[in-house]
């Protein structure tokens, strides 16, 4: 096998046991040895992409046989796995990385980067494998990894629900990934990625079958990557560290719902499941722009931007565009990824203060993190000539030249948002004068190293990989691509975000009397609570799983444990009376009734082997 493959397989979870041994002899080690592991992956991930040829790594394994049944278990790896390979390791890289201070005063640290390295792992091993089996093992190493990590300070009750909650909501999304394989497996015969692809060109696949299937990976695909309805994990994610919330939201998880779509892009448009996926996605954009909008707290404005701009990367593959989708999961994992970094260094300046309205005038104080911040910033609204600009454009674009109504309406009105409430966040923070007293006095001071050096390099790459945007269009996609061309949709966007920066300007630095004014209002409040709570989905479904589900199979299990299975054991005992009174007749102590009882029992058995015997 190849040694860069070898590497990215087992790497990650050698690591994890060397940083949690080593760092319990010595904390420090813990760092170090997460800091070379994942400066081995991300080098073993450009080894790939350097000495890559067009000839796709295909490597055939058989996990287990027994019979007839093989359970297949092989590596695959093209321009797509590359590419992702890049953006989990490069950014999973850059993320320990910065943890070294922000994680630094941690007592568990060695419990933390073996979890990041086994998370890290989980990723990799979705992205190269060849058959849907090693996906749903890499699925879950990354569910599992996220439930440890968001509820990695349990002794908070916070984070130790959000984790369960995490682990809960991806959970019931996998039932349906698992039960897809289950199908493909009995009706298909294939749990093979390529091989589902081919077979979708030719025609050779049933079409309702494929349909329930694409439906149903779908289905676990919205768990885990944060969409309608299956979102509000995501945003009680945010509990964690942030650099796991970076990690989380950038690197891996939430983009894994993307890659397996993509994955499957033929098998998908062979199904025509992908309306269903622009839909649903278009719905979820607008859902987590609109409610970032109103959010306090740092992370959840990210939280609710990643499950918007995650849903816009999926209005691309919804539309039939795996160029404009796959560009946009690229794009956003940078950029996001600096935007919870440069969060992290927000909340490690201003001593683990999270409320944005706390907060301002750390640009006096924190200089360059409030450049790369307004980098993200400008890259996450969309502004050129930053990366974000040119894949959000031409998802919507391909919306509006191949999506429904639904679809153009909803993304778009998205997409027009992100300016909102990034520009909000951004002046919250770094503008005005600091509203908390205690961040009035002294702050933290970001090191160069370990703080400003990830997040320049992240702002960096979000600046200039817009030189390259066609080029990795054309190499994760492998042909050239006809990108969809709507007259006057750039001046339309680009005027309606300047619009909408002004309007956000003028009423968070020239107009908080007004602001306060309007949302004084009874009808303004009932809007606010409404996206503050994130349209209530969570309520919804907690009272549902409650109410509907929980209650009412307990209550049904109650009743058939009371009036049946304690029926029959109860009656038990009146049955065994019976018998006990019935034998009890027959001992008389009188010989002649023994005897007599004795020959009827021969003759019964005399007459039963008789008619056994003539019936043969």
């Amino acid at each position: 096998m190849n040694n860069a493959v070898l590497t990215l397989l087992i790497a990650p979870y050698i690591g994890a046991a060397l940083a949690y041994l080593f760092g319990k002899a010595k904390k420090e080690l813990a760092f170090w040895v997460a800091e070379i592991i994942g400066f081995i992956l991300f080098i073993a991930s450009v080894v790939l992409f350097l000495k890559y040829s067009n000839t796709p790594i295909d490597i055939d394994y058989t996990w287990i046989a027994f019979g007839d049944i093989k359970i297949p278990f092989g590596i695959y790896i093209d321009h797509l796995s590359i590419v992702m390979l890049l953006v989990a390791t490069g950014l999973g890289f850059l993320d320990i990385h910065f943890a070294h201070d922000y994680m630094g005063e941690d007592p568990d640290t060695p419990r933390y980067y073996a979890k990041v390295l086994f998370f890290i792992g989980g990723m990799i091993l979705l992205v190269i494998t060849k058959d849907l089996i090693g996906a749903f093992i890499g699925w879950e190493f990354m569910g599992l990894a996220s439930y440890l990590l968001i509820s990695f300070w349990y002794f908070k009750n916070s984070a130790a629900n959000a984790g369960m909650q995490a682990f809960l909501y991806t959970r019931f999304g996998d039932i349906f990934l698992l039960a897809a394989i289950a199908l493909l497996y009995y009706y298909a015969g294939t749990v093979n990625l390529v091989e589902l692809n081919e077979m979708a060109n030719n025609g050779e696949l049933n079409k309702t079958l494929a349909l329930v299937v694409a439906l149903f990976i779908f289905m676990g695909a919205i768990g885990k990557s944060g969409q309608f309805p299956l979102y509000p994990w995501l945003m009680n994610a945010m509990e964690g560290p942030t650099t796991v919330s970076a990690l989380i939201h950038g690197a891996t998880m939430v983009n894994s719902g993307i890659y397996i779509v993509a994955r499957l892009f033929d098998f998908f448009s062979y199904t025509e499941a992908l309306y269903v996926v622009a839909n649903v996605a278009a719905l979820s954009a607008f859902i987590g722009a609109t409610s970032a909008l109103v959010q306090k707290e740092i992370k959840k404005i990210l939280a609710y931007s990643t499950m918007s701009h995650l849903s816009i990367a999926f209005v691309g593959l919804g539309v039939g565009s795996l160029a404009a989708g796959m560009l946009h999961l690229v794009n956003h994992a940078i950029f996001k990824a600096l935007l919870f970094l440069s969060a992290g260094a927000v909340i490690y300046i201003a001593h683990h203060t999270k409320d944005a309205w706390k907060l301002g005038g750390l640009i006096k104080t924190a200089p360059f993190v409030a450049l790369f911040m307004a980098m993200g910033s400008l890259s996450l609204a969309g502004v050129p000539p930053f990366s974000g600009f040119f894949s959000k454009e031409m998802v919507v674009a391909a919306a509006w030249e191949w999506g429904n109504g639904f679809t153009k309406t909803f993304v778009t009105i998205a997409a027009l948002l992100s300016i909102a409430y990034i520009t909000r966040l951004w002046i919250l923070i770094f503008l005005g004068e600091p509203r908390n007293e205690e961040l009035k006095g002294s702050v933290h001071k970001p090191s160069n190293l370990w703080i400003r050096l990830p997040l320049g390099i992240l702002a960096f790459v979000t600046l200039f990989i817009s030189i390259w945007q066609s080029d990795i269009v054309h190499y994760i996609v492998g042909k050239e691509v006809v990108e969809p061309h709507v007259a006057g949709l750039s001046a339309f966007m680009l005027t309606g975000m300047l619009i909408i920066f002004a309007i956000v300007v003028g009423l968070y630095l020239k107009g908080l009397k007004l602001l306060y004014k309007l949302v004084s209002h009874h009808f303004v409040q009932t809007i606010h609570h409404i996206l503050f709570n994130g349209y209530y989905v969570e309520a919804m479904i907690t009272w549902i799983s409650k109410n509907i589900i929980v209650n009412s199979l307990a209550k049904a299990l109650r009743w058939f444990d009371t009036y049946v299975i304690d029926y029959i054991v109860n009656k038990t005992v009146d049955a065994t009376r019976l018998v006990y009174v019935g034998f009890r007749a027959g001992h008389s102590g009188k010989i002649g009734t023994y005897m007599g009882q004795f020959v009827l029992g021969v003759a019964i058995i005399v007459i039963a082997i008789l008619i056994i015997v003539k019936g043969l």
